[in-house]
């Protein structure tokens, strides 16, 4: 999906603008695949406090154009992503009608019900999850035969946030997508089943349930690896460095088992427990959805990698639960594949975006 956009680049530049730093992966098309030619971050540093990117568009463009560089990155084009918690997302079912024109007021009438803004205040994009050409249902009739609609939409006021960002960073935004969808482009591909994504990042946790390629069910939390952080120092009286360090050897902590959490996190991963379930059973109940039963759940986002994690998750929730690998798509040089491991969770967003325009 892409809230606007324009040509496309001539090369493939995803830009992840997280709470916790930026995420930049610059891709090429080779012969249909996905060819990795540079990536670079920038992390928040320990002690600093968390500040949002968008209290300062300057200051994260300045931070942006420096990170590009360094990473020696050639594309003036680049794709950026919504955050979830800040996406409004619905799916609505629609009369069927000849093309996309004849269901705008259609969609918009529904969609203006539901909206936090008003419609005049936001930047809305529909993405059909029916085929408006396929043939009506058997026993279906103009009056009855309906389509499924995916309206998303941001208020105008952030979209013109990422505009500024990227124009202090002397980049072109092509086009801003959400990052359900790029999550889905990485770690999902071509996989028609339902599928959950959980994202895990420094302060907050997103939750999306795919089907078909498809987001039906977007969810965000507060809770995420900072929380973990905090735990750890509070609990063992140690710096944050140090509650760092712990968080990736959390096996040796007491209360640790095979598939299970250190006990001190419990209160900790809780809520995303909660929050996980929670979803499972929304998305079971949903009226347009076709799966209704999520098959796996794949663990994204920086603390995706804490230690026992997937294991915790399967044996709680009775489902198969794996950390996913953005780069498992994409070709790149072997020797490169230790530190993509450590870093690829982090990466997904920006893998996803840079993917958008290629068909891999």
């Amino acid at each position: 999906m892409s809230l606007f956009g324009g040509k496309k680049p001539e090369g493939f530049l995803g830009i992840d603008i997280g709470a916790n730093g930026l995420k930049v992966v610059e891709l090429m098309n080779e012969k249909g695949r996905a060819k990795l030619l540079t990536y670079g971050y920038s992390e928040r540093k320990t002690g600093d406090a968390a500040v949002s990117p968008f209290e300062d568009t300057r200051g994260t463009g300045e931070v942006l154009a420096e990170v590009c560089k360094r990473a020696g990155v050639k594309s003036g084009q680049a794709m950026a992503a919504l955050p979830m918690s800040s996406v409004f997302s619905t799916i609505i079912a629609v009369p069927r009608k000849k093309d996309e024109k004849e269901l705008k007021p259609l969609i918009d009438a529904q969609v203006s019900k539901l909206t936090p803004l008003p419609l005049a205040e936001m930047v809305t994009y529909s993405t059909f999850i029916d085929d408006l050409k396929a043939p009506p249902k058997p026993g279906a009739t103009n009056g009855n035969d309906y389509v499924r609609v995916l309206v998303t939409g941001a208020s105008k006021s952030l979209v013109q946030k990422y505009v500024d960002i990227f124009r202090y960073a002397k980049l072109s935004l092509q086009a801003l997508d959400t990052e359900a969808f790029a999550l889905i482009r990485a770690l999902v591909g071509k996989d028609k089943s339902a599928i959950m994504v959980v994202d895990m990042g420094s302060t907050r946790t997103s939750i999306t349930i795919a089907e078909k390629g498809i987001p039906f069910l977007s969810r965000s939390i507060n809770v995420g690896g900072t929380a973990v952080t905090q735990r750890i120092m509070q609990q063992m009286k140690v710096s944050e460095a140090e509650a760092e360090r712990v968080k990736t050897d959390l096996e040796s902590l007491p209360g640790a088992e095979a598939g299970a959490l250190p006990a001190v996190l419990a209160p900790v991963m809780q809520p995303i427990l909660n929050e996980i379930r929670y979803a499972l059973s929304l998305y079971g109940r949903m009226e347009l959805t076709e799966s209704k039963r999520v098959e796996k759940i794949i663990l994204t986002g920086g603390s995706a990698h804490l230690p026992s994690l997937p294991e915790f998750l399967s044996s709680q929730l009775n489902m198969n639960c794996y950390r996913g690998d953005p780069w498992a798509r994409v070709a790149y040089p072997e020797d490169l594949r230790p530190v993509l491991d450590e870093i690829g969770p982090r990466m997904s967003v920006a893998i996803g975006l840079a993917m958008r325009d290629i068909d891999s």
